[in-house]
């Protein structure tokens, strides 16, 4: 079954779980069905027009989706959908 790797920042919608099952068979049908059972979820990774948001990155095992077939990607069994929101700030004095 494949799983879904949720960001500490979004752990609040999940309870806490790092990892959330899905018997999903695309990184899209993943989110929704992360959604039905976190509902909120979706919300902070997909923009309004159900793209994702610029800020995030998805990826199945080590291949962020956008250099496969976006959220058409197929999920099999044995995947990992990895949520990766931006890191961003600090500073560039040394």
């Amino acid at each position: 079954m494949p799983s879904i790797r949720v960001p500490s920042a979004l752990r609040t919608f999940t309870g806490g779980n790092a990892d959330v099952e899905t018997t999903a068979t695309t990184v899209r049908d993943a989110i929704a069905d992360l959604d039905r059972r976190h509902p909120g979820i979706a919300a902070r990774i997909l923009d309004g027009s159900g793209a994702v948001k610029p800020f995030i990155r998805l990826f199945v095992g080590a291949d962020e989706i956008g250099s496969l077939a976006g959220l058409d990607t197929q999920l099999t069994d044995r995947d990992e959908m990895s949520i990766v929101p931006a890191i961003a700030g600090g500073s560039d004095r040394a």
